[in-house]
């Protein structure tokens, strides 16, 4: 009996062991199938506005991996799937439906709810851009809430730089954008009109104006200034000059604009005084005029001049009533040979008179009386001579005989210009 049972274990604990042996094997031909049937895992990206979310997954639908990544999503909202593909690291970009506003070329407004970017809304409203149609928004751009998307009519902008003229097509904007279109490049100094700050419009003409500032030296006269003093030896009416002005120089520094290769302006950036200018000093008479009276006439005041004065000449106690101005100074006289002739040509004669042209023209009628009291009379200023270079005499009254000219000596003289 014990026997039998130690068979019957025997033969129990066989079978034991090869039941254990298939479990085991089965159990490993199981763990491999389900090891192989599992999928294994990738990442992807899932992009919602600014925020970047990654998950691990091993799911294939790509809005079962927005919703394994605890993102909340709308019926609106759209899964842009270009970046995606199932088993690979991949990108999924969320759109977010929007409410904006859009304007068509009629300028009609409507509010509309889209997600996507503003390429994407064109084409679901069947719009296509060209040339002479634009839209005021990047093409990429991802519609976001309160976006106003415009389409426009091309503004037709002509630009004139460095002499070549560019034509363009373009929409709102300003002068700037303009240029930076026509890939012009602005110096520092260049300018551009209208201003780049300038909206843009249809038919806008816009011209860039190249610029350089170019720095220059230069030598230069100071014109020397007029200065008066006044001085009581001179009579009132008469003057001189007791000092003659003489021009000074300086170096001056010019900063020359040039526009498109042409001298625009120039302004100064320094002076300097490399040689100071001398005044003219003028010397004005102050002293009174001294009076002539019939009283003080001498020889009953017979003029000395053989010339005949013209009938317009009037005179009141030995001086003519009416004249243009009056001169004072000092008178010498002098005499020459018979039928000499005058520096204007007249025949000498008591009457034309040496003078300095400068102050007195020829021709010009005087009468002439000195202080004293003795009558020269009328008289033509007709010639002139050394007296006027000495500077000591005002005119050289011609007289007949030498002796004449020794009894008149030098003598101050009143002068009145007719």
């Amino acid at each position: 009996m014990i026997t039998e049972l130690k068979g019957y274990a025997n033969a129990t604990r066989a079978t034991l062991s090869r039941v254990t042996a298939l479990i085991i094997i089965l159990a490993i031909m199981c763990a491999g199938t389900a090891f192989a049937a599992s999928p294994s895992t990738y990442n992807v990206d899932i992009y919602d506005g600014s925020e970047i979310t990654r998950v691990s997954t091993f799911k294939s639908n790509p809005q079962a991996i927005v919703d394994q990544a605890g993102i909340v999503t709308t019926n609106d909202d759209v899964l842009n799937l270009d970046g995606f593909t199932v088993g690979q690291d991949s990108v999924i970009v969320l759109y977010r439906a929007a409410d904006i506003t859009f304007t068509d070329l009629q300028g009609n407004v409507t509010n509309e709810k889209f997600a996507g970017t503003v390429a994407d809304f064109l084409s679901a409203k069947g719009v296509v851009l060209s040339e002479d149609i634009l839209v005021n928004l990047p093409e990429k751009t991802v519609l976001q809430n309160s976006m106003n998307v415009k389409l426009q009519t091309a503004y037709n902008v002509s630009l004139t730089a460095d002499g070549a003229t560019t034509e363009l097509k373009t929409g709102d904007g300003t002068v700037s954008d303009a240029v930076a279109k026509a890939g012009v490049t602005l110096g520092e100094n260049d300018e551009v009109s209208p201003s780049l700050e300038t909206e843009l419009y249809d038919g806008i003409q816009i011209t860039v104006y190249r610029v350089e500032y170019v720095e220059r030296t230069a030598q230069e006269a100071i014109k020397y200034t007029t200065q008066t003093v006044k001085s009581d030896e001179l009579y009132l009416g008469n003057s001189r000059v007791t000092q003659k002005g003489v021009n000074g120089s300086k170096t001056v520094v010019y900063s020359d604009k040039i526009v498109d290769g042409q001298l625009a302006s120039s302004s100064v950036v320094s002076e300097t005084v490399t040689k100071e200018a001398v005044p003219q000093i003028k010397t004005v008479g102050t002293k009174e005029k001294p009076a002539v009276t019939v009283a003080a006439l001498k020889n009953g005041g017979t003029p000395i001049s053989e010339l005949t004065p013209p009938s317009s000449l009037i005179l009141e106690n030995g001086v003519p009533t009416s004249y243009k101005r009056v001169v004072t100074g000092k008178a010498a006289a002098y005499s020459a040979s018979a039928g000499a002739k005058t520096a204007s040509g007249r025949t000498v004669k008591p009457g034309y008179i040496a003078v300095d042209p400068n102050q007195f023209p020829y021709g010009t009628e005087l009468y002439i009386v000195s202080t004293d009291g003795i009558v020269y009379g009328y008289c033509i200023a007709a010639d002139t001579g050394g007296f006027v270079k000495k500077g000591k005499f005002t005119v050289d009254l011609f007289m007949n005989t030498t002796s004449q000219c020794r009894q008149w000596g030098a003598r101050d003289v009143i002068i009145y210009v007719l």
